[in-house]
């Protein structure tokens, strides 16, 4: 059984990938014993599949990119205290 579907996926790819280099869908269905329908719905299926980890994937991006503009944020918060600090300290000693 397992070994049945394997052979499904794999079919998928071939057809999926001569589809997409350009072969005629009909051409491709009839090599593969499936409709044309059914390629076009394994192409959608697939297309649905790269967008969701896409979409995962600039998700991590961002909270990445996030996580450091805090950290610099923080940082530069600190500096500004800091200077801010001794300016205050140098104004009451020449005054």
């Amino acid at each position: 059984m397992a070994k049945c579907a394997l052979t499904r996926e794999q079919q998928k790819k071939t057809a999926l990938l001569k589809l997409d280099a350009g072969c005629k869908a009909r051409d491709v269905s009839r090599e593969h014993g499936v409709s044309v329908r059914t390629l076009y719905r394994w192409r959608a299926n697939v297309m649905r599949n790269r967008q969701r980890v896409d979409g995962n994937e600039r998700l991590r991006t961002l909270e990445i990119e996030h996580r450091r503009l805090r950290q610099r944020f923080a940082e530069l918060t600190l500096d500004y205290a800091t200077l801010r600090a001794a300016l205050m300290k140098d104004v009451k000693g020449d005054c």
